[in-house]
Parts: structure tokens; C-alpha cells; sequence
């Protein structure tokens, strides 16, 4: 059946049907037949490097979040906030996939595809397309800035207490400062694919910290009734803030899809997106349990904070684990380098100075990700920053309006079902962002004066 013009249009031509049949036929233009890449990732490495983005300090935060909702209720919204994430990253590749067989084009970024979705979209967001995807741009660019103080931050937390042990007592700016210089010559790597070893290394040292930080999370573990099953609501938010760093790594799940030799491989029931966030889910609820049972109020915003400074086995955990999240940072910063070149490879990949521009731009990221996390070390009040922010526009607001835009000419479906559905996460996005970020930056501002009184 052919689509019906709207009262106020003139009858759509022959050309303009095809092109609306083409809108959502899959056999029109295949853009994964059409993509090349020149170091594919295989389906075993995109596991490894999806594993790699995600796992890290998110889990390790899990059981604070646990503290501000309770037992039950932290496994109840560790579910749905994974299946709301999870779908919403679904939603947002299909969009861009859908952009990419608009435009005849075998790949487009996340910023690529806002642009292209305002300017399908009603006549009068046209103008607002440009504007868009700027704005995309730079909010992955500060998502991905933040994700990056914070794995600096705990860093330089954790070898601090083992550097406090044994020798004498530096400033964690010191630590920070010695994580930036160590980075540098592994964050100038330029290929995905060669980071591929180092996030495989990464993955070993995070597992087996987490096998071995058990020891301290069996043991001596207090009665269960002592244990919050629920909290007061108004304490929800912390957790989703907390909760939902663990899988706003947007920018690096989009890397690893567009670098993979089967893309096609990424969607799907039992895709690599699915069996891997299955894998965190169920690692986030154990730690998030475990933690919050053994430590009760007084876990702190890493798990690792809480056990022993002055044993072995605790200063080997830590470094395990802060030497697998210092193995992270190549990897996110990498989203930021590919987001910020990607719309003018064209004009820049030929260019004279293209290699030195991106080595500038890659060093310069590096200092500034220093700089920030020398000034603003509470861990726990970034983290939450960084997951509210992330969670409402790249993991809600964007992938939402991409679809409603790319869906006004072809239809929303039975009852308009798709428009429902977009709006309801537009409104979740919002107010989880307003919400979380103001609280997150409150903690941010009175953290700061503290500083600023003892320096």
C-alpha cells in the first residue's frame, strides 16, 4: 500500500515513492556489504574491547550504589536500567544504520546521523540539523572526557594508599601527574586494532583482581538482616547516577561496531552486544550485593578502598585492578579522537599535518583529562556526574529523537506506538539529567572549596 500524502502536501511523484520504499527496505542498500575497514576487529575481539569499555570502575562502584537503594530494590533497577540502556543502544545503531541506507552511505557517526535524522525530519527542525550535530560532537567528547578523569582518579587513589604504605606520604596530584606521563606513549597508538592486546591484558588484570578481592568480600561477612532491603526513594537517584556509569560507555560501544569485520554481528538475540552486557549485568548485581553485605555503610565509592592497606594480598588486588583501568584509558580516549575527526577525515586525512594534528590533539586530551582530575578528585561525585550525564543524552535523548525524526514521513506504527516510546525516553532523559547532574555537581562545587581552603 502506498503512503498517503498529508492534507497540506501535493501528491508525491513517482521518484518521491521510491525514495520512501527505499527508507525502510533493507535489500535497497546494504551499508555492512559496502563498509571497509582497514584493521577489522573479529567478533572474538569486539567481546574482548566491549568488555574493555564497560567493565572497569562502574562495577567496582556498584556496591555504594547498593548502599543508597537497598538489596532488592538494587537488583530490581540494575535489570531494568540494563534492558532500558541496552534497548536504547539497539535503538540508536538501527537509526543509524536506517541513515546510513537514506544517505547511501556505508557508515556514519553518531553526530553524522543526529544531522542527517533533523534534516528528514518536520520542515522546521531542518535548520537545527548542523547545530545538532555539533552539539552530538561535543557532548560524546565530554561524556568520554569525564570517563577518562574518573579512571584517572582512581588511579592515582588506589597505587596512593599502596605509595603511602611504603614510602612517604605524596600528594595524589603526584599520582596523577605519573599516570599521565605513563599513558602518553600507549594513547598515541592510532589503530583499534593494536589495542586489541593491551585491553586483553587489561581484561586478565581486572578478573583476576576481582577472583582475588573476594577473599575480603567472603570474609567476615555480618548477618544479612543488617542490610537495608530498600531505601528511602529520595536515594534512588544516587544509585541510578552510580549505577548507570557502568554502561554509558555510548561512544566506545559505537567504536567497536564500526570497526568489526561483521557488523552485522553487534544487533541480534545473542549479538555481542547482548552476551556481553548479560556478562556485566550479572558481574554489577554480584559485586553490587557482596560489597554493600560486607561493608554496609561504610563501603566506599571503589571497592577497593575498603579493604586493607598493609596486606599483600590487598595491595596486589589494587594493583591488578588500577593497572587494568590504567590500561582503559587508550581505548575511551580513542572515541574522542575518532568523534572529533571523523566528520573531516575527507578534508584532513590527506592533509600534510593530518598525523601531527591528531598527535597534538591526543596529548592535549591527555592533559586536560590530568588537569581535571588534579583538581576534582572525589571519585564517587564524578562517577555520578559521569553516568547521569552520559545516561540522558546519549543513552536516551539522542537515540529518541534520531527515531522520530526518521519515522515522521514513513509512520510510528499501530496507535503511533514508536512516537509513545520515543517521547517517554525524551521525558525519562530529562529528568533523570536534571536531576542527577544537579546533585552530582552540587557535591562537585563543595568538594572544590575544600580544596581550594587547604591548598
Amino acid at each position: 500500500m502506498e503512503p498517503r500524502p498529508r492534507p497540506d502536501q501535493a501528491e508525491p511523484t513517482e521518484q518521491a515513492l521510491t525514495e520512501i520504499r527505499s527508507r525502510s527496505s533493507f535489500f535497497i542498500y546494504n551499508p555492512y556489504e559496502k563498509r571497509t575497514v582497514e584493521v577489522p576487529l573479529t567478533n572474538c575481539d569486539a567481546v574482548i574491547s566491549l568488555l574493555k569499555c564497560v567493565i572497569g570502575t562502574g562495577i567496582l562502584a556498584m556496591p555504594l550504589a547498593f548502599r543508597h537503594s537497598g538489596v532488592l530494590a538494587g537488583v530490581l533497577f540494575s535489570v531494568l536500567l540494563m534492558i532500558l540502556l541496552t534497548y536504547s543502544i539497539h535503538l540508536l545503531i538501527a537509526g543509524m544504520t536506517e541513515c546510513c541506507r537514506r544517505r547511501r552511505v556505508p557508515q556514519v557517526s553518531m553526530p553524522e546521523a543526529v544531522q542527517i535524522a533533523y534534516e528528514l525530519g518536520p520542515k522546521w527542525v531542518h535548520r537545527f540539523g548542523r547545530a545538532a550535530g555539533l552539539l552530538t560532537t561535543c557532548v560524546l567528547v565530554f561524556g568520554q572526557f569525564g570517563l577518562c578523569t574518573v579512571y584517572l582518579v582512581f588511579v592515582a587513589k588506589n597505587f596512593k594508599e599502596i605509595g603511602d604504605f611504603y614510602g612517604g606520604k605524596y600528594n595524589e596530584r603526584y599520582y596523577v601527574l605519573g599516570a599521565c606521563l605513563l599513558l602518553l606513549p600507549l594513547f598515541l597508538i592510532r589503530r583499534l586494532k593494536y589495542l586489541v592486546p593491551l585491553n586483553l591484558v587489561s581484561n586478565f588484570l581486572l578478573y583476576g583482581g576481582f577472583a582475588f578481592i573476594m577473599y575480603y568480600l567472603f570474609s567476615g561477612l555480618p548477618d544479612p538482616r543488617e542490610r537495608q532491603l530498600t531505601t528511602c526513594p529520595s536515594e534512588w537517584l544516587v544509585f541510578f547516577g552510580i549505577a548507570s556509569f557502568s554502561l554509558t560507555a555510548v561512544g566506545s560501544m559505537l567504536v567497536v561496531e564500526a570497526n568489526m569485520a561483521q557488523p552485522q554481528s553487534y544487533l541480534g538475540m545473542f549479538g555481542v552486544l547482548n552476551v556481553s552486557v548479560f556478562f556485566i549485568l550479572l558481574s554489577n548485581i554480584f559485586f553490587g550485593i557482596m560489597g554493600y553485605w560486607r561493608f554496609g555503610e561504610m563501603v566506599e565509592a571503589s571497592i577497593t578502598l575498603n579493604i586493607p592497606q598493609n596486606e599483600i594480598l590487598s595491595q596486589l588486588i589494587k594493583v591488578f585492578i588500577a593497572t587494568g583501568i590504567f590500561l582503559s584509558y587508550p581505548l575511551n580516549g580513542f572515541v574522542v579522537i575518532t568523534v572529533i575527526f571523523s566528520d573531516y577525515s575527507e578534508a584532513t586525512e590527506k592533509g600534510k599535518y593530518h598525523t601531527l594534528l591528531e598527535y597534538a590533539v591526543r596529548v592535549s586530551f591527555l592533559l586536560l583529562t590530568g588537569l581535571v582530575a588534579v583538581g576534582v578528585p572525589n571519585l564517587a561525585a564524578l562517577t555520578e556526574l559521569e553516568g547521569a550525564f552520559s545516561l540522558s543524552n546519549l543513552n536516551l535523548l539522542c537515540p529518541a529523537l534520531i527515531d522520530i525524526f526518521l519515522n515522521y514521513d514513513v509512520g510510528y506504527g499501530r496507535l503511533r506506538w514508536k512516537l509513545v516510546r520515543d517521547l517517554l525516553l525524551i521525558v525519562v532523559g530529562l529528568v533523570f539529567g536534571i536531576v542527577g547532574c544537579t546533585m552530582a555537581m552540587k557535591q562537585l562545587v563543595d568538594d572544590f572549596r575544600t580544596t581550594l581552603q587547604h591548598m
